[in-house]
């Protein structure tokens, strides 16, 4: 539940920017599912929000420094009910 005017904070594995990132995204998903509790790799997450009744506030995607691209990209956000 969220009230009005209330806010979702997302910090979230997400589909890279990058093609030649996402097709092995896609190959690894469930294997990494497997080893990383459920986790995907593979999900528009800013697409999901945006196919959601919320409206997003603030946006941000990188690449964790150190970390495989397949598994890096990251984004972080902020959204609310509108």
């Amino acid at each position: 539940m969220l009230r009005p005017g209330g806010q979702v904070l997302v910090a979230e594995h997400a589909l890279a920017p990058d093609e030649a990132v996402v097709k092995w995204q896609h190959r690894l998903d469930g294997l990494w599912g497997k080893i990383a509790g459920g986790c995907h790799i593979n999900r528009n997450i800013r697409m999901l929000v945006e196919n959601s009744p919320l409206i997003i506030t603030r946006w941000q995607g990188m690449y964790l420094p150190n970390t495989p691209k397949v598994a890096g990209y990251n984004v972080w956000g902020v959204a609310q009910l509108a």
